[in-house]
């Protein structure tokens, strides 16, 4: 399916830059007019911004502009903005919903953003309210565009209502219920409002156990909620549990994907932003501090094998197994960070759960290690029988790989729940951090183990 889409994605874009350069209008507007938003957003990013322009204006469905500067990154939506009429500018955006005009604007300078909020006419005081909020949390995502029914009105006054009053809402997952004072007490979905008698009160009927966010919760925490109880909206209220607004299922989709994707960059040690929307300076600013600490990862594991440097002059063939030793204890020990790392950011796993999570990741090392250091510990002895008849060496390439991924799979589940515990970013534990710290330890227990048995 993925790649029926790339290659769907590849045909309409070569499509269009072809019609393009032939200047060919008449046909670009058809496919214009026929593509839906989210494949036409694909296609923008791949031209030039001369391109960019001159498709933008063939787009006549203000939706659709609206969608491209959702799906823009920021220097490109920047690079669009700037050359583009302010009038144009502020038309897209009164007519997208207001939490994604807010994270078009909040994307913005902001002399310039600014300068589109005094040009709108409608929906300017709203977006200032989203922007006030910090980024990421759940008052800057949320929508504010939802119903809202008092308490004390009737099954067929609400129906009334929606019909009158929030026949352009667009939106109506769940009917939220509120008292005088607008403060959240219920919900309750369409299908309760039509069984129910025409002359029942909300406040009779409603479900009064609602899932609620507060306005300053960070976004992640938002969507675990989301998930976690498989709910289609999460209503928003602020400190005195008056509702503001809801963040819906299609937003919560959006930030885990956000959300997965900087734990990943994060975790293989390249920041937290797309490589392709990265200068080349940008790029190496981000690496240069997380390669330095495999850089004095490796130092270190010099000096220790140059402390064993006598040994190895008797002892040679010690060398031969150094990088199966490094490399199995680096592989589990990233395995065991990734999974920590993914159940903390999906809810899954929690802090309180820090000894049964590393004791679990420990009893997984020592068994995997058994295994192969076994394995190894065999092809140990059937290549150097010979050199070391009495199988000490191959004794102490096992008991090496045991250590090894055991000492491996505590320090990858270990610092992470540490990170989390002191509310750090645990991607941020893994990758060069983590992988350099069982390097070290992998060839200093080694040539502890190795020397030892084969001085006997």
């Amino acid at each position: 399916m993925v790649l029926m889409l790339r290659e769907k994605n590849k045909i309409l874009t070569d499509t269009i830059k072809r019609l393009l350069r032939r200047g060919a209008t008449a046909n670009l507007y058809k496919i214009v007019d026929k593509t839906h938003a989210a494949d036409l957003s694909q296609v923008f990013k791949a031209l030039t911004l001369v391109s960019q322009r001159k498709l933008f204006g063939m787009i006549k469905d203000l939706e659709k502009k609206g969608t491209l500067f959702s799906e823009l990154d920021d220097k490109e939506l920047l690079d669009l903005i700037n050359s583009l009429p302010l009038d144009s500018i502020v038309e897209v955006l009164e007519n997208m919903a207001s939490n994604d005009a807010a994270d078009v604007l909040g994307k913005l300078p902001e002399e310039i953003s600014d300068t589109i909020l005094e040009k709108m006419r409608e929906g300017s005081e709203e977006l200032e309210d989203l922007l006030s909020y910090e980024d990421d949390t759940a008052g800057r995502i949320m929508v504010t565009d939802f119903i809202a029914l008092k308490e004390d009105i009737t099954a067929k006054e609400a129906i009334e209502s929606l019909q009158t009053e929030y026949q352009d809402t667009e939106i109506v997952f769940y009917l939220y219920v509120v008292d005088e004072y607008s403060k959240l007490v219920g919900v309750l979905s369409l299908r309760q409002l039509v069984i129910v008698p025409p002359d029942t009160p909300l406040k009779e009927f409603m479900t009064t156990d609602i899932f609620s966010v507060r306005t300053h919760m960070d976004q992640e925490e938002v969507a675990k909620i989301v998930a976690r109880y498989d709910i289609l909206a999460v209503p928003v209220v602020d400190e005195a549990n008056k509702l503001v607004g809801i963040i819906t299922v299609d937003d919560v989709i959006d930030i885990f994907r956000e959300e997965a994707t900087e734990d990943f960059l994060k975790m293989a040690g390249v920041g937290d932003e797309y490589v392709e929307t990265q200068s080349v300076f940008r790029s190496t600013k981000t690496r240069l501090p997380w390669l330095f600490a495999s850089c004095i990862g490796g130092i270190l594991a010099f000096f220790i094998i140059s402390g064993f440097e006598t040994e190895l002059a008797r002892f040679a063939y010690l060398a031969a197994f150094i990088p199966v030793i490094m490399g199995m204890g680096g592989n589990i020990g990233t395995q065991s960070s990734t999974i920590v790392v993914r159940g903390l950011a999906t809810g899954r796993l929690h802090t309180r759960d820090f000894w049964p999570v590393v004791l679990k990741e420990l009893a997984t090392g020592l068994i995997l290690g058994l295994v192969y250091g076994t394995l190894i510990a065999v092809v140990a002895q059937v290549s150097f029988h010979e050199t070391v008849p009495s199988g000490l060496f191959a004794a102490s390439v096992g008991m090496a790989v045991v250590s090894s991924m055991s000492i491996a799979a505590l320090v990858g589940s270990l610092v992470p729940m540490l990170f989390a515990r002191v509310n750090v970013d645990p991607a941020v534990a893994t990758g060069p951090f983590v992988t350099t710290a069982i390097d070290i330890i992998s060839v200093y227990f080694y040539f502890v183990i190795a020397t030892r048995l084969l001085e006997l």
